[in-house]
């Protein structure tokens, strides 16, 4: 059946005819889209929201002119409006990151010198280690390497060294609380 056939059959309701229309344009109408927007799920949602459109408003379709070219126009303003609506979306993030910025800063502020003080208190502490405690922690957090890694080195299991760096971390936590806490007195 000729294009112009089945197009007339879809305006007069019959939604079966409207099938063939879409998969004689399907592929150039995505190859079209896929110019303007690398996005391959973007590419498919615009396609189909522009088929949709075109089936709803196939009144508006002037028998014997290009249809082809018709849908394009309709995917071209399909994506104008989604690239401002993706526009407005990055704007308002923006707005929403300066937002937190300033929040978090004004949080910091108002934290005072505590976080320096906590880090200060942890280099200490980490002085305080012997040296293999303080090698494990640091290839293990600095670096980082994994456990695995770490064990073979030191011709221990995956187990061992978990444990270890469990205790060493609980000593330095408790190192950093007992420091912060005599220096608020």
């Amino acid at each position: 059946m000729r294009l112009e056939d089945l197009i007339a059959k879809a305006k007069s309701g019959d939604v079966e005819s409207y099938g063939p229309v879409v998969a004689e344009f399907q592929g150039r109408l995505r190859a079209f889209i896929a110019t303007f927007c690398p996005d391959r799920g973007q590419v498919d949602e615009v396609a189909q929201r522009t088929f949709i459109w075109a089936y709803e408003h196939l009144g508006e379709y002037e028998a014997g002119t290009r249809f082809y070219s018709w849908l394009k126009a309709i995917a071209r303003n399909m994506l104008l409006a989604e690239l401002e609506a993706q526009r407005r979306q990055v704007s308002n993030q923006r707005r929403y990151l300066a937002h937190l910025q300033v929040t978090a800063c004004r949080e910091d502020l108002a934290a005072g010198d505590t976080r320096l003080e906590a880090v200060e208190a942890l280099q200490e502490c980490l002085a305080e280690l012997s040296d293999e405690a303080r090698r494990m922690i640091r290839r293990r957090y600095e670096q980082p390497e994994p456990i695995a890694a770490i064990a073979r080195d030191l011709n221990r299991s995956a187990g061992g060294v978990k444990v270890t760096l469990f205790r060493i971390r609980q000593a330095l936590r408790k190192c950093v609380e007992g420091r912060l806490a005599g220096a608020e007195s």
